[in-house]
This record gives C-alpha cells, sequence and structure tokens, in this order.
C-alpha cells in the first residue's frame, strides 16, 4: 500500500527506527493508547515511541510521537490523537478495519448516530496524487481517513488508510492541519480540489 503511506495527511512521523529504549514500542495497536491520557500512561501502554520530533504550523503547535502502527500527538503533554495507520489486525468500533471499502465502511457507520463533516480534496506529494476523503465523525470521536487505489481513474474505490480517534482538540488539530495543507503552509504536501461539507449517518 505505497499509495497509503504516501498519501496519508495525518502521518507526520516518517521515521520508525527503533530508538534505544527499555521498552519498545507495541508493533501493533493496544487499547489503552487513547485520547486523554498523559505521555507516562501511553507509554505504559504501548511502550515508547519509535522516535518523536516537535511540529508547529500557524495555530497548531503538538509534539508527535511515531510507533510501528502509527503515531500519537500529544498537546501540552497530553494525547489528542492516536493514529492507527500499518495495524491490519486493529478493529475499531463498529468493525471498521485499515483496508475496508468506502461502501462497507458507511454501511457499518449507518444508524450509529455518526455525523460531522466530509473533507475531498487531492493530496499531492511529489510526483503522486492521490484523492482523499476524510469522515469526521464527532459523535464517536474519530477521523476516518479514506483514499482511492488509483488517482487517474474517478471511478476507482475508496478504502480506510487511516483511523484517527481524537479528542475535541484532537478533531480541532486534523481540521487545523488540513487548513494549513490547503493553504500551502506544509512543505512536502499539497492539497487541491478541496471541499468540506457536512454528512450524517
Amino acid at each position: 500500500m505505497r499509495w497509503a503511506q504516501t498519501a496519508s495527511l495525518v502521518l507526520l512521523a516518517a521515521s520508525f527506527a527503533i530508538a534505544g529504549c527499555s521498552k519498545s514500542p507495541a508493533p501493533t495497536y493496544k487499547a489503552g493508547a487513547v485520547p486523554g491520557i498523559d505521555r507516562a500512561a501511553l507509554e505504559t501502554a504501548v511502550g515508547k515511541p519509535s522516535s518523536s520530533m516537535p511540529f508547529a504550523l500557524p495555530g497548531l503547535k503538538a509534539e508527535i510521537l511515531a510507533y510501528p502502527f502509527g503515531q500519537a500527538v500529544l498537546q501540552d503533554g497530553k494525547v489528542a490523537v492516536v493514529t492507527i495507520a500499518s495495524d491490519p489486525a486493529y478493529t475499531g468500533a463498529h468493525g471498521i478495519h485499515l483496508g475496508m471499502p468506502e461502501d462497507e465502511f458507511l454501511k457499518a457507520l449507518h444508524g450509529t448516530g455518526a455525523k460531522g463533516h466530509r473533507d475531498a480534496y487531492d493530496v499531492i506529494a511529489g510526483d503522486m496524487d492521490t484523492r482523499t476523503k476524510d469522515y469526521y465523525d464527532e459523535h464517536g470521536s474519530v477521523m476516518y481517513e479514506l483514499a482511492a487505489a488509483n488517482a487517474n481513474d474517478p471511478l476507482a474505490p475508496y478504502n480506510v488508510i487511516g483511523i484517527n480517534l481524537a479528542d475535541a482538540s484532537g478533531l480541532s488539530f486534523l481540521e487545523t492541519l488540513t487548513k494549513d495543507k490547503v493553504a500551502g503552509l506544509y512543505t512536502g504536501q499539497h492539497i487541491d480540489n478541496f471541499v468540506s461539507d457536512p454528512w450524517s449517518l
């Protein structure tokens, strides 16, 4: 899934080299890694991160912790977002998992009270263009990232490539990150054809 790894809007920490530490990072997501906990609780659940880096854009300031399953975003010492993007064994709320086709994803959410907004856009990273949809579910405190397998095929299906567990501050972080990329403020990625609409199921 090279296209998914390249196109992912929210994966900000690219280095997954294992740092020397007393507890290696968990290879898969663990249920204790959730928004709202502090760094100590996060490391108890999933070990120390493979790497970490400060991150700042207009309106954003955070620390990004990389894990084999994805990453965690810390703001003011608390976890705001946990991204699962590379754990094929992970199954989230309503049975949603990485690789799930969009029609199955929407069917799984039907009747759950999911509501928020959907952002659709093209992510351009170098010579790669990926059509992406972000479904923000404010009711479930999660943002689902989907991408089309072939940007050149307008009929290509979308599949889930990232599941972002997020509290209110985390959803705000993700929204602001998208806006900054639309504005061209993030080096290495550019967003075209951005459309945002409300949605609910």
